[in-house]
């Protein structure tokens, strides 16, 4: 059985099957009226399934014969995707009622007898460069905080989460920064879609760790996209 930690570093192929496998055995687990696991909030396992389909779409367009731009949407919906996964296991299949013979049927990977524990995010990531680059895309440069001159994402942390919105106005309020982006390195180039165009971004960041959860806010920025 594929554990959990492996699916998600191994290639292609083993991440579809591992997520297929993961996204049945929940979704069986939350469906009908008197559900085994009725913790799980159905708009989360909506989230995983979503996340399934997106990557899955983008996946298959790489089957047969397929340009850089099919691999790189490929490549961003497996990271998508990941973000996504992590979280939700952290949050719902570690602990009871979930077994450990019900993690190993999804591949997952079973607790530690004496796991290293890995506290909240406790810096800030700097945006430290971010520019409309043409075609609706915007590119990101981000840093920790601590270590300005490193592109290293701090021990712990699985990306830097960018939290945005875009509009005819900037804005200043954070709670309007609804969408998000995990970005796992830096820079980081978002595609937005064709009305997105002359309008502001406003983004802050946030350092995500493996558990999903998340630290302070970085200041508030803006672009208009190009």
């Amino acid at each position: 059985m594929t554990h959990y930690r492996s699916f998600l570093a191994s290639g292609d192929a083993v991440f579809d099957s591992g997520l297929e496998n993961l996204v049945d055995y929940v979704s069986g687990k939350t469906s009908g009226d008197s559900p085994a696991w009725p913790l799980i909030p159905q708009n989360a396992v909506d989230a995983l399934r979503s996340a399934r389909a997106d990557w899955r779409s983008a996946y298959e367009k790489t089957f047969g014969v397929h340009t850089t731009v099919d691999t790189e949407a490929k490549n961003d919906a497996r990271k998508a995707a990941t973000a996504v996964i992590r979280p939700f296991v952290a949050q719902y299949l570690m602990f009871p009622p979930v077994t450990n013979e019900d993690r190993t049927a999804m591949g997952l990977h079973n607790k530690d007898s004496h796991p290293t524990p890995i506290g909240e995010p406790s810096t800030r990531p700097l945006i430290t460069d971010i520019r409309a680059v043409g075609g609706y895309q915007v590119k990101v440069w981000f840093r920790d905080e601590t270590t300005p001159t490193s592109r290293a994402i701090p021990y712990g942390d699985n990306g830097c989460l960018l939290c945005f919105t875009w509009g005819k106005e900037q804005t200043q309020d954070i709670t309007a920064l609804t969408q998000t982006k995990l970005l796992t390195h830096s820079p980081f180039t978002l595609t937005f879609p064709p009305e997105a165009q002359a309008n502001f971004l406003s983004c802050a960041a946030r350092w995500q760790n493996e558990k999903g959860e998340l630290g302070p806010w970085s200041d508030i920025q803006h672009v208009v996209i190009a």
